[in-house]
């Protein structure tokens, strides 16, 4: 998939979802529960990093897999383009300025 597949599919899943799940609620209310939905998956992913590890305890691990990890992973990122959409961030361009930003200080360092 390409950025811009996966950025058409964000647009496509916000749209629907302001029809939808969220037609009766305001901005203030869209952006704070994506903010939640990023702790929720968030969550999620972190049992599955210790399940993967072997860290969770044993009631935890039925039915965990490779693909569940990649899973949540997946909905970690879907979840926050969706919150950056939702705030008109651009999340490209704000990768792009915070790598260099990363590389300038990293090169002053080395």
């Amino acid at each position: 998939m390409t950025m811009e597949e996966f950025q058409k599919f964000i647009d496509e899943q916000s749209a629907l979802l302001r029809n939808t799940v969220h037609a009766s609620q305001t901005e203030r209310e869209i952006i704070l529960g994506r903010t939640v939905k990023i702790s929720e998956e968030f969550g999620e992913l972190s049992d599955e990093v210790l399940a993967s590890l072997g860290d969770q305890r044993t009631g935890k691990m039925d039915g965990r897999s490779t693909e569940s990890l990649a899973d949540e992973f997946a909905d970690v990122v879907i979840t926050t383009f969706l919150l950056a959409k939702s705030m008109d961030v651009d999340v490209m361009q704000a990768l792009a300025h915070k790598v260099e930003k990363i590389r300038a200080k990293h090169n002053k360092q080395l």
